[in-house]
């Protein structure tokens, strides 16, 4: 009988991703290897439940929605901030602005100039990206003992 991916199953993939920001624009990669342990090793929720009770062989198109990677966007994080409060050599539409204030670091993404104003996104740049990975399952067996160790991870590497 074919092995099923449970957890503590190592499981080996071959994964192709298109990573889509929330400005539209598409990147493919190309695909690459990768093994890790059902429910030990950082995995999306999303990817986790496509493999589940799959075995070698089989394929599966997985999009991973915002929530699981960077969150979306949150609309109460675009402020209107006073210029006058901010180096003017800094601010420019569409770029970062950082400045060290008082020990902490202030950084946004200035979305618009207006004459005594600021339009201030401080949303992670990346925020509202998803992911499709297009996964091919090459191996599916139980886990050695020594693999059940955790990785330090906390999310995924994809970007």
């Amino acid at each position: 009988m074919e092995e099923l991916v449970k957890e503590c199953s190592k499981v080996t993939i071959e994964c192709g991703m298109k990573i889509m920001p929330a400005d539209g624009t598409g990147l493919v990669t190309g695909s690459q290897m990768c093994s890790f342990v059902m429910g030990v090793d950082v995995q999306y929720r999303s990817v986790e439940t496509a493999l589940m009770n799959k075995k070698a062989g089989d394929r599966v198109t997985v999009t991973v929605p915002p929530e699981e990677i960077f969150g979306v966007v949150d609309p109460d994080l675009v402020r209107e901030l006073p210029r006058s409060d901010y180096k003017q050599e800094r601010l420019e539409a569409g770029r970062m602005y950082r400045e060290r204030k008082r020990g902490c670091l202030v950084q946004f993404m200035v979305k618009e100039l207006r004459e005594d104003a600021i339009v201030a996104d401080f949303n992670d740049p990346r925020a509202g990206t998803r992911a499709e990975f297009d996964i091919l399952i090459q191996e599916v067996r139980p886990a050695t003992k020594e693999e059940m160790r955790p990785t330090c991870a906390k999310t995924p590497e994809i970007f």
